[in-house]
């Protein structure tokens, strides 16, 4: 079937939820709609003629057709006439940042706009005193609790945990009431925004359900405000959860699944939970031809390249969105971790100062520069930025698990461990917050927590096999050898399946209960040796002389991919002596003859084998 967008409509719809969404101060998804409005093809002029008129008919090859998502342009009733200006006035208060002077001017209006204006302002007014309250918090309390002692200060940590904890209850009481107020209204008159406030309320609650129920009403009336669909996405605890909805939305065929916003939200739900399914691709290759400028789609695939490791395709894409917007921070951050993990420390220096000139009070900017100053050991600095990050943004996921990385290598886990937990309440889909978890109470020798932590990393992320390797490690701390070898056999074979680039259902469908020396065409394959190595020293342990050979074989082979290294020329020595005790001096010579790239003590003993199998060759 061919999808078809009628993109004059869809430009009409733009514009007014820009104007709506700007009305109702949020901006964030009134930005998204204007970039969008802007990332469609110009439109034509009445004099064009018929045939120029007709190419605003977008037409892609695909499943289902996508429609404009219609939304009714509302005619003002008597309540919106009366209500415009105290609504003006409220803008003005809101956007001076005076949110409760905003709610108590609009408290006795009762148009739908005014309600929700109203309500949304005690919202922002609660969170804002909350990080007042807040702010700082943990940086005190790390350095209270490192010098409890020689401090004193217990009795005031107590006492302003015991603080925090009623003003908790307090905002907690006061979100309970904007919620009631909401439902009072939302029970005489339907209103999108009222709900779509509903669900950030119930999401900060921890009632998800309830969450989902309003945010997908909303999104039914009004499909346009993308915060909404990001706070949709939210409320899944699970990648599972969010793909049954998608299931479910696609298998109804409705109105709902088939306008172009829900196409955007599939894509972002394919790309953290499927960074490698075909579907994502089309969808992004559909929603180009649709929106041809919209730099938000290739944010998207610059991520999608990001989380299947693929970093220069990555590098690319997000190098020509800063050359089409040079003053765009959004995804900078992600940007520069992936500078950060290829070591490219010039273009990230490069990276920190240009975003500090654009504007240094970003949560991404702060982002860049700890990132910075992290790649050149710089670990304090970079902890003062990540914090600076979180008091501009709270839920700055990135920056608490970045934290937490650095604490690792500054050997304070504890602090470490505190920021994992605060990214996994932020978001508890990250596998990095997990595996950092699990990588922190390995440090402190807590194993049996850091497999459970990487477990849930691995249930998150199947197909990264350094989940499979930091399970494998602690499966052999605890001395469960059979199943340590069962996790890096699955993570060899995770190794072999993405070196031949196969898809995600094949690498998925992989047992992980063993391993050939060759694959299906009888031709050697590129597999890292480390994992081979501990892989045979795993069957040693358990006494299979069969299995030990193999992997150490298979580990001394890699030398034709990877060079000579430590495991190789460990195995090289394993396979020597094995030679000789089969009486096959002329192997064991081969195999040592050439080994002088190791440590000393494994050169010199590599040279005995070698006279030793001189020796019985000769006689």
């Amino acid at each position: 079937m061919v999808l078809q967008v009628d993109v004059q409509a869809l430009r009409s719809q733009l514009i007014y939820a820009t104007s709506k969404l700007s009305k109702l101060c949020l901006f964030q998804s009134a930005k998204w709609c204007a970039e969008a409005l802007n990332g469609l093809p110009k439109p034509t002029t009445e004099g064009q003629g018929q045939q120029e008129q007709g190419q605003e008919q977008v037409q892609v090859q695909g499943q289902r057709q996508a429609t404009s998502s219609s939304i009714p342009i509302e005619q003002p009733e008597i309540e919106d006439v009366e209500d415009q200006d105290k609504i003006l006035l409220a803008q003005t208060y809101f956007n001076c940042k005076e949110f409760e002077r905003a709610a108590q001017i609009l408290e006795h209006c009762k148009s739908g706009d005014a309600k929700f204006l109203r309500l949304y302002s005690m919202l922002i007014s609660i969170d804002k005193r909350e990080n007042e309250r807040s702010d700082g918090l943990l940086i005190v309390g790390q350095q209270n609790l490192s010098n409890l002692q020689t401090l004193g200060q217990n009795d005031y940590l107590t006492n302003e945990q015991t603080k925090t904890d009623e003003f908790g209850n307090l905002s907690d009481s006061k979100l309970t009431e904007i919620v009631m107020e909401s439902e009072e209204y939302l029970a005489v008159k339907e209103n999108p925004f009222l709900y779509y406030l509903n669900g950030i309320i119930y999401r900060k609650k921890k009632k998800l359900q309830a969450a989902q129920r309003n945010l997908y009403q909303s999104l039914l009336v009004f499909p346009f405000n993308w915060s909404c669909w990001k706070e949709l996405i939210d409320s899944f605890s699970t990648f599972e959860e969010a793909d049954l909805f998608v299931a479910r939305a696609n298998k109804r065929n409705d109105v709902f699944s088939k306008s172009v916003m829900f196409h955007f939200f599939e894509m972002a739900v394919l790309q953290e939970s499927q960074g490698r399914s075909p579907r994502l691709y089309k969808i992004i290759e559909d929603l180009e031809a649709i929106f041809p400028k919209f730099l938000f789609i290739k944010e998207r695939k610059f991520l999608t390249l990001y989380k299947n490791l693929e970093y220069f395709e990555a590098e690319a894409i997000f190098d020509s969105i800063l050359i089409e917007d040079p003053l765009r921070l959004d995804g900078l951050d992600i940007y520069s971790n992936m500078l950060y993990v290829m070591e490219k420390k010039s273009k990230l220096s490069y990276l920190a100062q240009y975003a500090s000139q654009v504007d240094k009070f970003r949560p991404e900017t702060c982002c860049v520069l700890a990132n910075y100053y992290s790649i050149n050991s710089e670990h304090e600095k970079s902890i003062v930025y990540y914090k600076r990050a979180l008091m501009l943004d709270k839920n700055c996921l990135s920056a608490w698990t970045l934290m937490g990385h650095e604490f690792v290598e500054l050997k304070n886990s504890h602090a470490a461990i505190e920021c994992y937990r605060r990214a996994v309440d932020t978001n508890s889909k990250d596998f990095r917050a997990w595996y950092g978890l699990g990588q922190a109470y390995e440090v402190l020798d807590m194993h049996l927590y850091a497999l459970y932590y990487y477990q849930r990393a691995t249930n998150l992320q199947p197909l990264d096999k350094r989940m499979w390797q930091a399970i494998g490690n602690c499966y052999e701390k605890i001395g469960q050898l059979e199943d340590a070898i069962k996790s890096f056999e699955k993570a060899l074979d995770l190794g072999k399946c993405l070196s031949r680039d196969d898809d995600m259902e094949t690498c998925n469908q992989i047992p992980g209960d063993g391993i050939a020396l060759e694959d299906g065409n009888g031709l050697e394959y590129q597999v890292e040796p480390h994992i081979c190595y501990r892989l045979a020293i795993l069957s040693q342990k358990l006494g299979d002389k069969k299995a030990t050979y193999k992997y150490m074989k298979l580990c001394y082979t890699q030398e034709k991919f990877w060079g000579a290294g430590d495991e190789s020329s460990r195995a090289r020595i394993w396979l020597a002596k094995n030679a000789l005790s089969n009486e096959d001096p002329s192997e064991a010579y081969e195999m040592v003859k050439d080994l002088n790239h190791s440590s000393a003590h494994e050169v010199e003993e590599a040279r005995a084998i070698a006279r030793d199998a001189r020796n019985r060759m000769s006689k």
